[in-house]
């Protein structure tokens, strides 16, 4: 996860950290291969709890391209794999409407 840079990590416990590194890795195989150059991405995580159980999850990301071109979009859920999906699938989106890119299913 070299080109992956996760800021606020460390507020996760094991279970989260592990989901979180299987997703964050996961989507970066995708997005590298729809844009097909050097990619750097960096996540905030950040971490909301109110006076219930719950905890909310509010994430931002950045897509770095060579180039200098730049993507950012955020998303938030109470739960982290689904926080993280929501995150990715928008950074995707932006990427095939920013480089022109047809999916091929």
């Amino acid at each position: 996860m070299e080109n992956i840079e996760v800021i606020n990590l460390g507020i996760l416990n094991e279970k989260e950290k592990a989901i979180a590194d299987k997703l964050f890795s996961e989507y970066y195989s995708k997005i590298q291969r729809l844009v097909k150059t050097s990619l750097l991405l960096r996540i905030d995580i950040k971490e909301y709890k109110k006076e219930g159980k719950g905890k909310k999850y509010s994430l931002n990301a950045e897509a770095v391209f060579s180039g200098g071109k730049l993507i950012s979009s955020s998303a938030w859920d109470w739960n982290l794999a689904k926080a993280i999906h929501k995150l990715m699938k928008k950074i995707e989106n932006e990427i095939e409407k920013k480089f022109k890119i047809s999916r091929q299913y």
